[in-house]
């Protein structure tokens, strides 16, 4: 398949299909759920992002979940998000906070930014043969208890999250 630009004459188009062996086509949709070709409103070129994420989220407005189902909740609709899109464009700051406001309404960030550090917490307390651990216990728990830190004046501002982290009950 390949699409011309309307500038392109119309006996180049069918000379360069023939070469290339392939389908000229008058009018590309999208191309890995993003319009083509995008225009000046670049807003608009990722309304379709935004949909998506709306749809998701009222489609289980109705459903109670656990914060576990929360995360893969959370998640799942973060993992609709075309990554392609993201990486290749720089995503205007509008579009980012409307999907932040959408994110947030069903999930509290606190609670999933204090899930995440307490797995980092629970990968020290059992996985003691990794890089990680034996960086930080060497500075701040050299009995090997995370749980248990000595006091240091100006620990690392990691350090400071996983703690704060391993002190929540």
């Amino acid at each position: 398949m390949v699409y011309f630009s309307p500038n392109t004459p119309v006996l180049q188009r069918a000379i360069l299909s023939s070469l290339l062996k392939m389908k000229m086509v008058t009018n590309l949709d999208k191309y890995l759920d993003l319009p083509i070709p995008i225009g000046k409103k670049n807003s608009a070129t990722f309304k379709s992002i935004l949909d998506c994420a709306a749809n998701r989220i009222n489609n289980r407005s109705k459903r109670l979940l656990s914060n576990s189902g929360k995360e893969i909740f959370i998640k799942s609709i973060i993992q609709s998000i075309p990554t392609y899109a993201f990486s290749v464009f720089f995503v205007p700051n509008g579009v980012l906070k409307k999907l932040q406001s959408m994110i947030c309404r069903v999930w509290d960030l606190r609670h999933f930014n204090v899930a995440l550090l307490g797995r980092q917490v629970w990968r020290l307390i059992s996985c003691k043969d990794t890089l990680c651990f034996k960086v930080l216990s060497a500075k701040y728990f050299p009995e090997g208890d995370v749980l248990h830190p000595k006091q240091i004046d100006n620990p690392s501002f990691t350090w400071q999250s996983i703690a704060k982290a391993a002190s929540i009950q």
